[in-house]
């Protein structure tokens, strides 16, 4: 776990990353600022990367793209592609990005060769080793919000991305030998993040073998001890 706060560093936590080990293919499932400072806290290079997954276009989310693949060109020297998947419209929404933070870069230029996939919502994707379903999440619709059902050698891993309560959780954490949900609040209610409260009072819908909160805010970090639920802790390496 790269990064488990939530986009105003609460608590000084990182911004959503997580870096995924499998036997031959590193991929990261979201990309916030804090990413590649992350990284090389943990001396993990741009260069051993094969694929970034973004859950939605939120700055907390995607927003350290722009310094990954600047380092991945300029430090790292990569050559070899990088993928990059995402809701509709992903290879937009990067390039808007990349011009916004440095103007006049062209990343069609680079050493390495960025292919950008989409995904769509109730269709399964192949992503080298691993299988992808996304489910469409209630969060600001701009963003097109998803959640990431991950599958490899029947192992699952599952991620909500930052949502409000929604019955498309349900088959997304169903059986998932990991599943990561995010619960910004402890208590106050908004329809586009969940509440430690709400994910309570639904746990025993949410038939995960394991779940870890994570995009943690002020309002639940005051209250660590004595949760029943596990909270994700930034560094914590997880095996499933």
């Amino acid at each position: 776990m790269l990064g488990c706060g939530d986009a105003f560093f609460s608590g000084a936590r990182n911004q959503t990353c997580f870096l995924v080990n499998l036997d031959h293919y590193r991929f990261l499932i979201d990309c916030g600022a804090t990413a590649l400072q992350a990284l090389k806290k943990n001396k993990i290079s741009t260069d051993q990367l094969d694929a970034i997954m973004l859950s939605h276009f939120h700055g907390d989310h995607f927003g350290g793209l722009p310094y990954l693949i600047l380092d991945a060109q300029f430090q790292a020297e990569r050559t070899r592609p990088l993928t990059i998947m995402g809701p509709k419209g992903v290879r937009d929404r990067v390039t808007q990005l990349m011009h916004i933070t440095y103007p006049g870069t062209d990343m069609d230029t680079f050493a390495f060769q960025i292919d950008f996939l989409e995904y769509k919502a109730g269709s399964s994707h192949e992503l080298g080793p691993i299988s992808i379903l996304p489910f469409e999440m209630i969060h600001v619709p701009e963003a097109s919000p998803h959640g990431l059902r991950i599958t490899y050698n029947e192992k699952v891993l599952a991620f909500s991305g930052d949502t409000g309560w929604t019955e498309n959780l349900l088959p997304l954490a169903d059986g998932a030998d990991l599943f990561i949900c995010e619960c910004n609040f402890y208590h106050t209610e908004l329809p586009s993040h969940l509440s430690y409260q709400t994910i309570q009072k639904q746990r025993d819908k949410l038939h995960s073998k394991r779940m870890i909160l994570t995009h943690l805010g002020p309002e639940i970090l005051s209250r660590l001890e004595g949760l029943e639920i596990e909270c994700g802790q930034e560094g914590q390496k997880i095996v499933i």
